[in-house]
């Protein structure tokens, strides 16, 4: 008696008054974390079954209602906001279903939606918001609203590419006149210092939403202290008050020093979501025709340029790695360092082999 895996499939069985009762727990091998809430559904419907007792499977919840519920469960994560957008974007289209509603007609319909959008430019971007409904609907099982999550059973994930690259000096500087170009005609509060920004990103190595959330109070003596994010450490038990140190070059010491912040942000801007640089880095695809460019490929290229001139150790703690093997990611060697890279295999290669000659041809004059 008890749970038993079948076909990758979790089932529950239970005994009562000699009595055998089998039923699907509806969670795959690898959802181990949503058996504990599913398995008190399962047993209190059997216990009903057998005993003649009116039973109501689940509590009913509309997606906007459990929204405010998301809020409240997930408020110290991070990108909260970003993820209360997206499910206002998915509920224009679903138009506030019930919980227990959602089908293989709504996933199918959501999917056309999401790749309809203009803002949507690519598969990729479709793969997070319904990764983000997934775990939507998996807290809703947990709450006890659902039996089973809809997309794990009708949505099929868009491969992706898990390319991912560094920019050669040249690309290097055609985004940095584009950039300069940009602001000094911009368009916007963060298109006045762009230029600023990337050229800041390429001195620090620093994620995009470090450099915007940046304080003075973080600075000292030209040392950068960043708290580790609060979430990640709560989670593991661990204290939140760990922090990562970036040093400040002489470039990266100028670009604080000529920003004109009234507060103590460094960086003068109302908004500090990432998505702000969006149509800067747009523009910058146009102006240098570099169309996978993106903000975080600078953190690629300051990793690259580090792990070449020095070592990946020395690039791990420049990016702030807990482990080096995220650096190892992060490190792409110019496809000129691979050729010096093979030319010097083809060079011992040809040592090793002339060596074994000559070996057996002393071999065979000695004998």
């Amino acid at each position: 008696m008890g749970i038993f895996l079948r076909n990758n499939w979790y089932y529950f069985k239970k005994q009562i008054e000699g009595k055998v009762y089998r039923k699907s727990l509806r969670i795959r091998k690898g959802q181990e974390y949503l058996l504990s809430a599913r398995l008190r559904q399962v047993e209190e419907e059997i216990l009903a079954h057998h005993f003649g007792l009116n039973y109501s499977p689940r509590k009913e919840i509309t997606f906007l209602e459990f929204k405010e519920r998301y809020r409240e469960l997930k408020k110290y994560k991070k990108t909260l906001e970003l993820d209360l957008r997206r499910l206002e974007i998915m509920n224009e289209c679903l138009n506030n279903p019930l919980l227990s509603q959602i089908s293989k007609r709504e996933i199918e319909k959501l999917e056309n939606f999401l790749l309809e959008r203009e803002r949507i430019e690519k598969e990729t971007t479709v793969n997070r918001y319904f990764s983000l409904l997934k775990h939507f609907l998996n807290l809703a099982i947990e709450e006890g609203f659902l039996k089973e999550n809809p997309v794990v059973k009708y949505y099929r994930t868009f491969v992706e590419s898990s390319e991912r690259r560094a920019l050669t000096k040249r690309e290097i500087r055609k985004v940095l006149s584009a950039a300069k170009e940009i602001q000094k005609n911009p368009r916007s509060q963060t298109q006045r210092i762009i230029f600023d920004l990337i050229l800041f990103a390429l001195n620090t190595g620093m994620r995009l939403s470090e450099i915007l959330n940046l304080k003075k109070s973080q600075i000292k003596e030209n040392l950068v202290f960043l708290p580790v994010i609060e979430t990640k450490w709560r989670r593991r038990g661990l204290s939140s008050k760990k922090v990562k140190i970036v040093t400040l070059n002489e470039i990266a010491q100028k670009i604080i020093e000529r920003q004109n912040s009234k507060d103590d942000y460094v960086f003068p801007l109302i908004r500090r979501k990432v998505d702000i640089v969006k149509r800067s880095v747009n523009r910058i695809r146009k102006l240098t025709n570099i169309q996978d460019f993106t903000f975080h490929t600078l953190r690629h290229t300051v990793s690259t340029l580090i792990s070449t001139e020095y070592d990946l150790a020395t690039a791990k703690a420049v990016l702030g790695h807990a482990d080096i093997r995220t650096t190892l990611k992060y490190a792409h060697p110019e496809l000129r360092r691979q050729r010096e890279a093979v030319s010097k295999l083809c060079s011992i290669t040809e040592e090793i082999l002339k060596e074994d000659i000559e070996t057996k041809e002393d071999r065979a004059k000695s004998s």
